[in-house]
């Protein structure tokens, strides 16, 4: 197979076995990865009356055929679980290095099933898979679980895991790659809560094969070089601090460099963050303006800290406003169980399903016309990037014709426009 690995991990949490499993071809070419593949796999094998929270839900973490590889954005994983917000199939797409890594390690996706007896962590290491203890992990948050385990791991290595409200199966929980990327705010961090599941570490220094390399290299720098002529323009609303709420995404007219707003980016990104146009009548707000260095750092600090703890920043901070004294303290409250009650779906931020951009001081949620369902096309065009493995933001400027020549090169299968919007309509029924 090109592009794929054309191995799946199932690790079941019961028993402590660990097995592979080949990736079927047709499977691969019907559903591509991702969002497409992980309802496909959770759908087939475990029944609707399963509870979200039961051993019997499995846990489906899954790459696309363009993570890892040189499309730009193409660092994207997905979690697709039975979510408790709805008791519904449910999925939330990953950014950062952990999907890349799974790939190099030598598998398309990891499928967690069972739970276990006490709390652990999974290991891949190359195409090995091992459960280690977590007993010594609890409680500590996700930048100290993070070090924790790359000195027991390898330094190097890309690590995805609970903080304490995940533990705790705490509404809003998240879970967190690469100590930033967070993603989980429909429960899927809850679900692997309650399978005492911390973190899955993942090293690998393995090349996989690309159908058409020239090709898929033409097609890729062609998309990149076009989104290093254009900036991104958001349109949205500030909300709690260092949040913005993207109503609208779209290419800015003008070409601008701006180099110095990207502090960080996942794998693979070539996204360029232009400005904020608010709707509050306040004008235009620069990346790097519209509050002093000191501002911007406070409140980037705090919602790192709220990500620390494994909290989503903006449904947190609606549940606690009101609450008295330190915002922090508070937030360390309701990770721990205690304190307001957050409800997975209490807030409008809290039902995005892809975790946030960092870009200057600011997490940026992709909230893109038409991605509530109401827009057909809109809503087939995400589902095909999470299911190929690419960034949502892409849905701001990429067209079906450009996947299809990016998967056709790649996977060496004949992918037309048409036979993309096939698959993204193959998945839609699947989950929500």
């Amino acid at each position: 197979m090109f592009g794929w690995r054309g191995r799946l991990l199932r690790v079941n949490l019961s028993n402590g076995s660990i097995t592979k499993e080949l990736l079927a071809p047709e499977t691969a070419k019907d559903y591509l990865g991702g969002r497409g593949l992980g309802f496909y796999l959770h759908e087939k094998e475990v029944p609707a009356s399963i509870e979200p929270l039961d051993a019997g839900n499995h846990l489906v973490f899954t790459t696309g055929p363009l993570t890892g590889t040189l499309a730009p954005n193409g660092g994207r994983y997905t979690v697709v679980t039975r979510i408790p917000t709805a008791e519904a199939l449910g999925a939330v797409s990953i950014s950062g290095k952990w999907g890349s890594e799974l790939k190099f390690s030598g598998f398309d996706g990891l499928i967690v099933e069972g739970r276990s007896n006490a709390p652990v962590y999974l290991w891949i290491d190359n195409g090995k898979g091992e459960l280690r203890s977590a007993a010594h992990l609890t409680g500590k948050t996700v930048s100290e679980t993070t070090e924790c385990l790359l000195k027991e791991t390898r330094n190097g290595a890309v690590v995805s895991c609970l903080g304490p409200a995940g533990e705790k199966g705490v509404g809003g929980s998240v879970i967190v790659g690469d100590s930033f990327s967070a993603a989980g705010k429909n429960g899927v961090a809850a679900v692997m809560g309650s399978k005492n599941l911390k973190a899955v570490v993942v090293s690998g220094t393995e090349g996989f094969r690309l159908a058409d390399y020239q090709r898929f290299l033409k097609a890729a720098n062609e998309l990149r070089s076009f989104m290093k002529t254009r900036a991104i323009a958001v349109k949205g609303t500030r909300e709690h601090d260092s949040v913005l709420m993207a109503d609208s995404i779209a290419w800015d007219s003008t070409n601008v460099d701006l180099k110095p707003a990207r502090t960080r980016g996942c794998f693979g990104c070539a996204t360029s963050f232009s400005s904020f146009v608010l709707n509050d009548g306040t004008g235009l707000l620069p990346l790097l303006a519209g509050s002093t260095p000191g501002e911007l750092g406070e409140s980037l600090k705090e919602y790192r800290s709220f990500v620390d703890l494994g909290l989503d920043y903006a449904a947190a901070k609606s549940a606690l406003i009101g609450a008295n004294g330190n915002a922090l303290e508070s937030a360390r409250k309701l990770a721990s169980g205690e304190g307001s009650v957050l409800t997975p779906n209490g807030n409008g931020t809290s039902l995005i399903e892809r975790g946030p951009c960092m870009a200057a001081g600011f997490a940026i949620y992709p909230r893109i016309p038409g991605a509530d369902g109401q827009d057909e096309n809109c809503s087939d065009l995400l589902s095909i990037l999470d299911s190929a493995g690419l960034c949502p933001f892409l849905g701001a400027g990429i067209e079906f014709d450009v996947i299809a020549e990016l998967l056709t090169s790649a996977t060496g299968i004949e992918f037309s426009q048409q036979d993309v919007l096939q698959v993204a309509q193959r998945i839609r029924p699947l989950g929500r």
